[in-house]
């Protein structure tokens, strides 16, 4: 028996039940609540592995799988976030299966937006919504910032 593809599958359906319960809930699923959701990321390691720029105040990283029928349409509504400020990238699984392992990304697409210092201030499990998109905007603008831990 592959493992592969049922892991493929499992993962597929984590990701509709969480998306499922999130939209139960009412509320942007991207405001960090979860403990499997990074808190930082590393922008040096992005960097290294050809992705980003680590001097970019704000990076957009779309996790993707090639596998992944939604990741492209993630990225294509993501895409126009980018500007000289915000750097929108993908992290796809292949080439980049380090990074995604290194921040337990079992499902995607699943998109991190983290500030300079690599704080993830957003996140989006799961093809992104116009509302989605519209609260990133609004964290990009410094209108949804999370409070800085004291």
């Amino acid at each position: 028996m592959r493992t592969a593809p049922l892991a493929l599958i499992l993962g597929a359906v984590a990701c509709l039940v969480a998306l499922v319960a999130s939209r139960r809930r009412g509320r942007w699923r991207g405001v960090l609540a979860s403990p499997d959701i990074p808190s930082s990321i590393d922008r040096e390691a992005f960097a290294r592995a050809g992705i980003g720029s680590p001097g970019t105040p704000w990076l957009v990283a779309v996790l993707t799988d090639s596998a992944c029928r939604t990741c492209g349409s993630a990225l294509e509504r993501l895409a126009p976030l980018a500007g000289p400020d915000v750097e929108v990238v993908e992290v796809e699984a292949g080439p980049h299966g380090r990074l995604h392992d290194s921040y337990g990304v079992d499902a995607v697409p699943f998109t991190l937006v983290a500030d300079r210092d690599g704080v993830v201030q957003a996140w989006i499990l799961g093809p992104p919504t116009a509302g989605d998109i519209a609260s990133v905007r609004r964290v990009l603008a410094g209108d949804g910032l999370r409070p800085a831990p004291e």
